[in-house]
C-alpha cells in the first residue's frame, strides 16, 4: 500500500570524517544506518522527526559518520503507527523502507564528497562508461 509521505525536512547535527595513515591490510567497507529516535516534531502534530547516525567504516584507513534528523510530512494515522511502533521496536516494513532510503539518498551524497576530500575508497559502486559495440538499427 504507497501512503502519502513527503520529506519536509533533512539536516546533519555533526559530521565526522577521518583517514588514518599508514593503513596495511584487507580493505573492507562498512556502511550502516541507525535509527536513534522517531518521535511527532515538537513544531507541527503532522510531521515525524527521525533522528539517524549513517556511518561507514574502513576497517581501519578511515571512517565516516553523518548524524543527522529527517523530517517527514504524514498523515495522522500514518504518525499515530510509527510513533508507537518506534516504541515497541516494530516498525512498519513500508515506512522503515522509505525512512532507510531517503537517509541513504542523501547521506550518500555527503559521504562521496568527504571520501572525495579524503581520497577515500566510495562506498557504493560509481557507474562507468565502457566501450562496446555500436546498436544495431
Amino acid at each position: 500500500m504507497a501512503r502519502d509521505i513527503k520529506l519536509a525536512g533533512f539536516k546533519y547535527n555533526k559530521i565526522s570524517a577521518e583517514r588514518q595513515e599508514g593503513f596495511k591490510g584487507e580493505l573492507k567497507i562498512a556502511p550502516g544506518i541507525n535509527i536513534k529516535n522517531i518521535e511527532k516534531s515538537e513544531s507541527s502534530k503532522e510531521i515525524l522527526s527521525i533522528e539517524f547516525i549513517f556511518s561507514i567504516d574502513y576497517n581501519g584507513l578511515g571512517k565516516i559518520d553523518l548524524d543527522g534528523k529527517l523530517f517527514l510530512a504524514v498523515d495522522s494515522k500514518t504518525m499515530k503507527e510509527t510513533v508507537e511502533g518506534w516504541k515497541n521496536k516494530k516498525l512498519d516494513n513500508e515506512i522503515n523502507l522509505i525512512i532507510l532510503n531517503i537517509i541513504m539518498q542523501k547521506a550518500s551524497l555527503k559521504a562521496l564528497e568527504l571520501e572525495e576530500e579524503l581520497n577515500l575508497p566510495p562506498h557504493v559502486q560509481l557507474p562507468r562508461l565502457q566501450i562496446g559495440q555500436p546498436e544495431k538499427k
